[in-house]
């Protein structure tokens, strides 16, 4: 009982903030560097990702295979949860969990990121959940950062320093100490297809060795959903949207379709679904055991569309209640790229830009809420 009393005690006096729930890595300067967390780190029984689950899931992308995939993945971002919904018995699980995205050069020898990504869960027990948060309040104090409403970014323990900071290389270490084959659970991935115009989704339980595929929410036991937009330039949504759409309230399909038509006499319809956008991106609405894959991803890319090209709609206003707020932490967005119709990921980088989803700002905001409260609240984040 003493490390979930002391937990606490260190929660009192750490005002959670949103770089404190999700951490943000540097991009590396080389592809070589192993700054960053990779499957060559061995953490809580096992490696954090073994290539024998890369075998089971498809390949990320066109330009990675899988044997390439195993040198190249990293963790670019990672996220603490003490209530992660799902339809078990328990209300909801704490959990670590990790982005990978696969690293390549591009001619000129700029690293960039790959376009795709996996997504894996840790379950942490009540008392390791405790001993987790106390380590971490530790460690922010070791090096004195201040998170103190900043928005989400790049850690501040090493947005200046990069790949070789040192308060990164202990944070490793800390996640190593919590995470592993052990207790992973699930694996995401979003896919990289066509001509990098499509994007495919699907989800895979992880038990005792065994992949099983996970039904995606919202399209009646289909295992996988796939979002395609062919513009050219990126700044509009073209000869694609999302496959299989979901169907009923709460969606959003004929803009992300194919945007040209949205001409006079479509009012009505962009207000309504970008509604359904707003209140997607708030997660005091849905949660990922509620709500699909693609419509998760795409829904700020779909909302920044109307605000820059049906501004006279004046949609923020309109539906203001639906957009989530929350006064106790900065919630701007500094995805620079934000304009960009493909431009669908959820924590990571775009290239070589940092791409956050407005839903992971405020899914960070409801997780330090939490942590603040000292308290996992029942199911419907």
């Amino acid at each position: 009982m003493f490390p979930l009393f002391l937990a606490w005690t260190f929660q009192a006096q750490a005002a959670w903030d949103l770089n404190d729930v999700s951490y943000l890595m540097p991009l590396p300067r080389d592809i070589s560097s192993r700054g960053l967390l990779s499957l060559q780190d061995q953490g809580k029984g096992g490696a954090l990702l073994t290539t024998a689950i890369l075998e089971r899931l498809p390949p990320l992308a066109f330009s990675v295979n899988r044997e390439q995939a195993a040198e190249v993945l990293r963790v670019v971002s990672v996220r603490i949860d003490p209530c992660f919904p799902l339809p078990t018995p328990q209300a909801c699980q704490k959990q670590i969990r990790l982005v990978w995205q696969p690293l390549e050069e591009d001619p000129q020898g700029v690293l960039k990121t790959v376009d795709a990504a996996i997504h894996t869960f840790y379950v942490l027990s009540d008392a390791e959940f405790a001993d987790l948060l106390v380590d971490l309040q530790a460690w922010k104090k070791k090096f004195s950062v201040n998170t103190q409403y900043q928005p989400l970014q790049v850690h501040p323990a090493w947005s200046s320093q990069g790949e070789q900071s040192v308060a990164l290389a202990d944070f490793k270490n800390i996640i190593k100490k919590y995470a592993g084959l052990a207790n992973l659970t699930r694996a995401t991935v979003m896919v990289l297809r066509g001509a990098d115009d499509m994007w495919a989704f699907a989800g895979f339980s992880y038990v005792n060795g065994q992949m099983d595929m996970l039904p995606v929410p919202r399209l009646s036991g289909r295992l996988s959903q796939a979002f395609v937009n062919v513009a050219i330039p990126f700044d509009h949504f073209a000869g694609g949207g999302i496959s299989p759409a979901p169907k009923g309230s709460d969606t959003f399909n004929n803009i992300v379709a194919e945007s040209s038509r949205l001409e006079s006499g479509t009012e009505d319809m962009i207000r309504e679904e970008i509604r359904s956008a707003f209140r997607i991106e708030n997660p005091k609405n849905f949660n990922p055991e509620n709500m699909d894959c693609v419509s998760c991803h795409v829904a700020q890319p779909a909302i920044s569309w109307v605000l820059s090209n049906r501004s006279e709609l004046k949609v923020d206003q309109l539906w203001s209640s639906e957009i989530y707020k929350n006064a106790k932490y900065n919630l701007k967005n500094l995805t620079p790229d934000l304009w960009n119709t493909r431009m669908i990921r959820g924590f990571g980088y775009f290239d070589t830009h940092i791409a956050i989803s407005q839903r992971v700002i405020n899914e960070s905001a409801e997780v330090a809420d939490m942590l603040n409260q000292g308290t996992a609240q029942k199911k419907g984040r």
